[in-house]
């Protein structure tokens, strides 16, 4: 049977059931953070374990998977990538943790994909309170102050603008301006959902092996596709392909053996972006990269 609770994560209202075929869960459905499973007992003193800060974070991921239209979760001490209850994935509350944005461009980024999930067209007014905490899950920020902040910095960037176009009188209201579904435009090309990963290395026979038994298999079994740019069909200038490959991948394995010019430009063009990018460089090649300041700062996978 149903019963009115309170969200362990966001303390909003929320109903919590019996999981259906297994007696020791129980389902908690909130409008916000979505549905999850946790134990009867044990992870479910979470509610004691767990600090306010962190409560708040597993509050925001969970709240953007439910905008991303994703099902339930359920939250267990480790993550199981093989087992599934009532369909839904087992991941450990670390994990979930470590979803939460580390760097500005992710808090930016994030939130103004979760606004676009709020409303599909320009200029469909938001109507938004920091002094709601449900409404701060949106921007990632728990804290009131830091949140007007965040949306005064917004609207100084051009992409929200606080509505006076209508008779609304709900504090926080605001439009998503033409500039910010533009850039949501080529966010949603770089979510979760993308696959793709650039891989810049010298081209020549014999780096094949390397290619194709070292570099390609492991980003395949990874889950990911691998992209050289040599291998590719295209029509455009090669340096025009290689920028707009960069920017649409979702990371970079930069390999710097035999010390290639456009290797660092294009492991840097790809750091300017945000992207993540792997260093590698074979044994024969480590003592001269040293002389290199710009990259020898970053941890090298040596072979």
């Amino acid at each position: 049977m149903s019963t009115d609770n309170k969200c362990i994560f966001c303390n909003n209202k929320c109903d919590v059931n019996q999981t259906p075929n297994h007696h020791d869960l129980r389902t908690y459905s909130c409008d916000y953070c979505g549905e999850y499973i946790l134990p009867l007992m044990g992870l479910g003193r979470i509610s004691d374990s767990t600090n306010s800060s962190d409560k708040f974070k597993v509050a925001c991921v969970l709240n953007e998977r439910r905008l991303k239209g994703f099902g339930g979760i359920v939250l267990s001490i480790s993550t199981d990538k093989e087992a599934k209850v009532c369909g839904y994935p087992v991941v450990s509350v670390k994990d979930v943790l470590n979803e939460f944005p580390k760097k500005a461009s992710d808090f930016l980024h994030r939130t103004l994909l979760n606004l676009s999930r709020l409303r599909e067209r320009p200029f469909d007014v938001i109507a938004l309170s920091t002094m709601k905490a449900q409404d701060r899950l949106q921007l990632f920020f728990h804290d009131k102050t830091a949140c007007d902040a965040f949306l005064r910095e917004l609207e100084e960037q051009g992409f929200i603008r606080h509505n006076i176009a209508t008779n609304t009188k709900e504090t926080g209201a605001f439009f998503l301006t033409i500039k910010f579904w533009e850039i949501v435009d080529n966010l949603r090309k770089e979510e979760v959902g993308n696959k793709r990963a650039f891989v810049a290395m010298r081209f020549h026979k014999s780096m094949d092996d390397y290619y194709e038994n070292g570099i390609r298999k492991a980003v395949e079994e990874a889950g990911y596709i691998p992209v050289r740019i040599d291998l590719q069909d295209f029509n455009e200038k090669i340096c025009d392909e290689i920028i707009a490959e960069i920017r649409r991948d979702k990371f970079l394995i930069a390999d710097f053996s035999w010390l290639r010019s456009g290797v660092f430009f294009e492991a840097g063009f790809a750091k300017g972006l945000g992207r993540e990018v792997i260093f590698l460089v074979r044994k024969a090649d480590v003592d001269e990269l040293k002389e290199h300041f710009d990259t020898r700062q970053y941890n090298h996978i040596v072979y």
